[in-house]
């Protein structure tokens, strides 16, 4: 994930640099220029938006997914507990389940 935030960080700093390389070399009148700043701003920005808006659909997909395996998980955790607790208590007869706390008997 690293990489990808230095990319992007990158794409910005380099966006902002050209930007400003343009607008001291490029021989336009300051109106035009503003509106060009301001075109590649929007522009910028847009795809800004559309990036994080990408990012938080797969978080949320990636956030439903491990839910997902962690319920299977927990579901198949506890069918296997109670096969085992089934499997003992049927191969246990009375006389050999060992007292449990606050039964009255003294193991």
């Amino acid at each position: 994930m690293v990489g990808r935030r230095e990319f992007w960080t990158g794409m910005i700093v380099g966006s902002l640099v050209g930007i400003g390389l343009g607008v001291l070399f490029a021989p336009r009148s300051g109106q035009e220029t503003r509106q060009r700043i301001r075109s590649g701003a929007e522009t910028v920005g847009d795809r800004l938006r559309s990036t994080a808006g990408g990012l938080g659909e797969r978080v949320r997909e990636t956030a439903d997914d491990l839910t997902r395996r962690g319920r299977s998980i927990v579901e198949e955790g506890s069918r296997r507990l109670r096969v085992a607790y089934e499997r003992g208590r049927k191969g246990l007869t009375p006389e050999e389940v060992p007292a449990g706390p606050g039964d009255g008997q003294q193991s």
